[in-house]
This record gives structure tokens, sequence and C-alpha cells, in this order.
């Protein structure tokens, strides 16, 4: 399988195990105990890409927290060595690559590129009612 990588104080590689899922949970776990967690139905926006990061790199550094995540990201961004959408794209295909999911065209800056996802048609069906 492919290693995931940010290279922020050091090389960090993004591991999204059943661990990293409980933390996901935790703090988005819908506050009904008869609703159970769904990953489909997370928002993921800019605003979150730094708990994700944690959530992916907190397996290796106990002392890591998601202020110090948070820290180290924009600390290469204002470098210019990764763009937050760079980002957003490397933990999303990590999330997705490890759960085992597909992948499908998505649209990134303005340009078509593979990235992990849910598969677009039945296996098999290449028209509509076939």
């Amino acid at each position: 399988m492919k290693d995931f990588i940010l290279d922020l104080d050091k090389p960090r590689r993004l591991v999204f195990d059943f661990d990293a899922w409980d933390v996901i949970a935790d703090k988005y776990a819908p506050r009904e105990p008869e609703k159970d967690f769904d990953i489909s139905n997370l928002n993921i926006t800019y605003r979150e890409v730094p708990f994700l990061i944690y959530a992916g790199l907190c397996w290796e550094d106990p002392e890591l927290t998601e202020e110090k995540t948070k820290s180290l990201l924009n600390e290469q961004v204002k470098a210019g060595k990764y763009t937050i959408m760079a980002i957003l794209n490397l933990v999303v295909e990590a999330m997705f690559a490890q759960a085992g999911l597909e992948k499908v065209l998505v649209k990134t800056d303005g340009a078509e590129k593979k990235a992990p996802g849910p598969a677009a048609a039945i296996p098999g069906s290449r028209k509509k009612g076939r």
C-alpha cells in the first residue's frame, strides 16, 4: 500500500486505522445514541483539515496535539511547500485508500484528477438501465 507522507517538521506518515477513526468518530459522531457514525455524512472543509491530519498522525507521536498539527501545517503553507488544497487532497486520498474504497474522478483546482471514493457506476453496466 502507498505511504501518505506529509513533510512537516519531519516526514510524518498519515495512517487512518481503527484508532484514527475512533478519534474522528469521537468528534463527529451524532449525539443521539440511536444514530451511528457515518463517514459519508462528514462535510469536510478546510476547517477540519488540521484535525483530520492530527487524527492520522497521532499514532506515532503521543505528544502531538491538534494545535501543534495546525501550527506545523501553517509553517509549511507559509513557506510555500504545500497549498491547503494539496494537503486536503492528500488527506482524502489517504483516508479512502486505507479504507479500501475505489477511485473516482474528481475536480480539484480546475483539473480532473483520479481520487479515491465510491465507485461511480455499478460494475459491468455502461449505460443507464443495463
